[in-house]
């Protein structure tokens, strides 16, 4: 676990006064929800662009990535669903991430 020291200038926190710890755990999970919205967006993107594939080729990527066709365009198919999938799969994990951050 990480910990996170936050320095305010006296100034500042004069202005603020005694700020409790919760405070600073209600910002960061405002931060992660935040955070969750744009993920979901990226990774619908991305899903979107793998669908594109699956139709064009009538198999998931596991099965295609079997039997990649031995021609230039297939390759190059192949290399891009198989970055598709790559990220697909962080975005999903890094949504679990912050959900359990945010509790």
């Amino acid at each position: 676990m990480a910990e996170v020291t936050i320095k305010i200038p006296d100034d500042i926190k004069d202005i603020l006064g005694e700020i409790n710890e919760m405070i600073y755990v209600e910002a960061v999970k405002e931060i992660a929800r935040k955070k969750i919205t744009y993920v979901q967006r990226r990774l619908k993107e991305m899903r979107k662009k793998i669908a594109i594939y699956e139709a064009k080729y009538g198999k998931s990527y596991g099965e295609f990535s079997q039997n990649v066709p031995d021609t230039l365009k297939g390759h190059d198919d192949w290399i891009e669903w198989s970055y598709l999938v790559d990220i697909a799969d962080e975005l999903a994990k890094k949504i679990e991430k912050l959900r359990f951050l945010i509790g």
